[in-house]
């Protein structure tokens, strides 16, 4: 699953397997090879890039419709088809922290970790992690391998420690992963890609449906509880170890374990977890209103900002679809209909999504914090819903599952709407299905789906969607058992491109 249709991945070595997850370091090798190894007109792929080459304004002209961007002075393109793939993980959010400049120890964000040397620095004995995501689990764990002592901060406003199912699979599945990548886990899945066939409509509006895909998804949970030693209740008592519990249960979102002996080294004593705001930094220590530690380093697994932020300007990347700061209570004024607008939108799609999954209705409480940006709304998460604005194209401005398949997929569909081979619907249509879009992923990924653009366990319904509008089928099993039951890898994908092309004869 880890890799692109048109190339193989090399087997990892079997010590560093645990069913069949394995270290970043050779998918970070398959992506050399394959810049090297994909050749067209002479050129690798690798040749065709031009590196440290910063993008520092991207904009559309008005008269020719044209896009801009520019590197530098000297160096300007004009083309009419951009694709920006400049992700969502390249600018590192730095929280402020009051008092942090009276910190004598290094502060750093979790971008710069692997580069740095503290987890072989005899002077670093103590190290915080700030963030409950995956990353912090990650960086808590190297450094407690490593012998350090670690404080595992999670703030209490935010959306708290992510579950993680075990990664053992189930029957003939070898893994979770396999699991969650068949179309019969889509279905038990409340989403709005899935097909709103009977089958939709008996799991999630019946009552007997809705108590077997409850049952099901319980069952998962405790599974993970148990896997992990975590307590029946969701209360977190005095132990530290229990405060790494989730808020909520794996339906509401979540990871897989992908370490043998991760929740045993979590649970040793050079490790300490805190479910509390950090009150301020005074000098070496960090002040939380009922414990206080003095670490080494600092890391904040804190997340990213957008990258478009540094080249596009708030007023077009708005325009585009694309999250923006709310602007202030004058400036709303300017754009009141607008608000109105999309409001209204929101509002009938949250209901139609109740409707059509009673169980999104009630989550579970969470401490929100107040929104203080706009939603993504781009349709199918990739264009502006505005004709004016065709010819750009956002890749991998999403939050799923494999970004491999979503990546193939993205890459294919947005190559037919660049080549006005794509039939789209109405303006009025897109702008339905943005604001279902938006409804749904908060009703489903609660505090994570605020952005509109998280779609973890939505992987293979939203894939499906996409080739679906393109009317390509080749990625589907003749076996339709099979099709349902078996796990969708990236070999499916591998005619997708000759079926394109023979389609709309390019």
């Amino acid at each position: 699953m880890a890799r692109f249709s048109d190339c193989p991945i090399q087997n990892p070595d079997p010590d560093d397997v645990y069913f069949d997850f394995f270290p970043a370091k050779y998918v970070t090798k398959y992506l050399e090879d394959y810049v090297d190894s994909h050749i067209y007109a002479g050129k690798s792929l690798r040749e065709r890039i031009r590196f440290n080459a910063a993008v520092q304004s991207v904009w559309q002209n008005r008269d020719t419709g044209l896009w801009i961007a520019s590197a530098d002075k000297l160096s300007v393109l004009s083309t009419s088809k951009l694709m920006i793939c400049a992700g969502l993980t390249s600018i590192p959010n730095m929280p402020s922290l009051p008092g942090q400049d009276s910190f004598t120890g290094k502060i750093m964000h979790h971008r710069d970790f692997g580069s740095s040397s503290i987890l072989v620095d005899p002077e670093v004995k103590h190290i915080a992690v700030l963030g409950g995501a995956r990353s912090a689990a990650d960086l808590a764990y190297a450094a407690a391998t490593a012998g350090k002592q670690v404080s595992w901060i999670i703030r209490l406003c935010g959306g708290g420690a992510g579950g993680l199912l075990p990664a053992k699979g189930t029957g003939p599945y070898k893994n979770t992963n396999e699991v969650l990548c068949t179309r019969l886990a889509a279905t038990l899945n409340p989403s709005m890609w899935a097909p709103q066939n009977w089958i939709a409509r008996v799991l999630h509006q019946s009552r007997i449906g809705r108590g077997l895909v409850d049952w099901i998804w319980k069952t998962s949970n405790r599974s993970a509880r148990r896997e992990a030693g975590f307590k029946d209740s969701y209360r977190y008592d005095d132990s530290s170890y229990q405060n790494l519990q989730p808020r909520a249960p794996i339906f509401w979102g979540g990871g897989i374990n992908q370490r043998p002996d991760f929740w045993s080294i979590m649970a040793e004593d050079n490790v300490e977890f805190f479910r509390e705001d950090i009150t301020k930094i005074s000098g070496n220590t960090i002040v939380m209103p009922f414990d206080a530690v003095s670490p080494d380093v600092i890391i904040c697994a804190t997340g990213w900002q957008p990258s478009y932020r540094k080249f596009l300007d708030q007023d077009l990347a708005r325009n585009l679809g694309l999250p923006v700061a709310l602007p202030e209570p004058e400036r709303r004024l300017a754009s009141a209909a607008d608000h109105v607008k999309w409001f209204e939108l929101e509002q009938a799609a949250d209901d139609e999504i109740c409707r059509r999954f009673p169980r999104l209705q009630r989550p579970p409480l969470r401490n929100r914090s107040t929104t203080t940006q706009s939603p993504f709304r781009l349709y199918r998460y990739m264009v502006p819903t505005d004709p004016k604005m065709r010819g750009i194209v956002f890749l991998g401005h999403i939050v799923i599952g494999n970004n491999f398949r979503a990546a193939e997929c993205q890459a294919l569909w947005a190559v037919a709407y660049l080549d006005g081979q794509l039939s789209l619907p109405s303006k009025e249509d897109m702008e339905k299905e943005v604001a279902m879009s938006i409804a749904w992923c908060r009703r489903r990924y609660r505090s994570k789906g605020e952005l509109g653009h998280w779609l973890y366990f939505d992987l293979v319904p939203y894939t499906d969607a996409l080739l679906q509008q393109l009317g390509l089928e080749s990625h589907r099993k003749k076996d339709r058992a099979k099709d349902f039951f078996t796990p969708c890898v990236a070999e499916d994908l591998k005619d997708l491109s000759s079926e394109l092309k023979v389609k709309y004869n390019v």
